[in-house]
């Protein structure tokens, strides 16, 4: 580098990086207190509160000195849920003890496919089945189907009948 380079390359002064960090301070000030208004945040112990008030809460299970999760009630509800075009069985509200499990059948009408399963929140895939073992809280299980799509026809060409000749 020449002289001339060197004299024109000039370092930030230590007012302005402190302006500038005071700006970038007020301005996360201002995106949390935003959050917090709007209800992005919940400071309750013991959960995790979704963006969407009818997802299900998912809570957190005590510990006991052993290191091992007591579930804090003896039964616990399991929402099972489908949508057109089939039916899980069992559905609706389903009480199942602390520390029990329980399996759902899903199964599609006619001209119908499982399309998801969707546990807690999580897209489990196309499961004709799931089970949830060692339960110390509420769950949500939903199915979705969609309608198998009929196939389209290949069309054949009109080809007319020609005799050969002897």
């Amino acid at each position: 580098m020449s002289k001339k380079e060197k004299k024109e390359r000039r370092t930030m002064s230590y007012g302005t990086k402190w302006k500038i960090t005071l700006v970038l301070l007020l301005l996360a000030a201002i995106l949390v207190v935003v959050c917090v208004s709007e209800g992005m945040f919940s400071f309750k112990s013991g959960g995790v509160i979704t963006p969407n008030d009818n997802d299900p809460v998912v809570s957190t299970d005590a510990i006991d000195k052993g290191g091992n999760s007591e579930p804090d009630a003896d039964e616990y509800t399991v929402f099972i849920s489908e949508g057109n075009g089939g039916t899980a069985n069992p559905s609706g509200r389903v009480s199942v003890d602390a520390w029990g499990s329980i399996t759902v059948s899903f199964t599609p009408n006619d001209g119908y496919e499982i399309q998801s399963v969707v546990v807690d929140g999580n897209d489990m895939g196309a499961l004709n089945s799931y089970t949830l073992s060692y339960i110390t809280s509420n769950h949500t299980i939903m199915v979705t189907f969609d309608k198998i799509p009929e196939p389209t026809p290949e069309p054949t060409p009109d080809i007319p009948d020609v005799e050969p000749e002897d």
